[in-house]
């Protein structure tokens, strides 16, 4: 079995380029969407929370026309839906990424009364209880990334 990392993400367009890439690989084979990342990324803005929270009708269109798009309507609504949370997280708390961080120092301080960060990544659209997991996993881990065997 190889070992494979998984990065945490550095910015809050990469945390919702992390949950893209789950919604699209939800239902396909992780080989397709690794095939057509590069153009999917690009459709999408390199997942700029700025742009994709203010899309108008056609250009929502075009992200679903895109050269390599998985044309799923609904995981393009989703992701879109997603970057309207996040510019939501980033207004109410400065970023995602300090939203996070506040959730597990809460969370450390009050288990009791605090929600879980897996339970909080449930917010987002198309993400589940084991993908919320899996997103856990990643920012509860030491170091920079998550190492697991694929």
């Amino acid at each position: 079995m190889a070992k494979k990392k998984i990065y945490k993400p550095k910015n809050d367009d990469e945390f919702l380029g992390q949950v893209a890439k789950i919604i699209f690989v939800a239902g396909f084979r992780y080989s397709i969407v690794e095939e057509r990342w590069p153009s999917i990324k690009k459709a999408f803005y390199k997942f700029d929370i700025n742009k994709l929270s203010k899309l108008n009708e056609k250009q929502i269109n075009n992200i679903l026309k895109a050269k390599g798009m998985i044309k799923n309507v609904g995981k393009i609504e989703a992701i879109i839906e997603n970057a309207k949370k996040c510019k939501k997280l980033e207004e109410e708390h400065g970023s995602v990424l300090k939203w996070i961080e506040k959730l597990k120092k809460d969370y450390k301080k009050n288990p009791l009364f605090n929600p879980s960060l897996e339970d909080s990544f449930l917010r987002f659209d198309r993400i589940g209880k084991m993908t919320s997991g899996w997103l856990a996993s990643l920012h509860n881990a030491k170091g920079k990334c998550l190492i697991y065997e694929m």
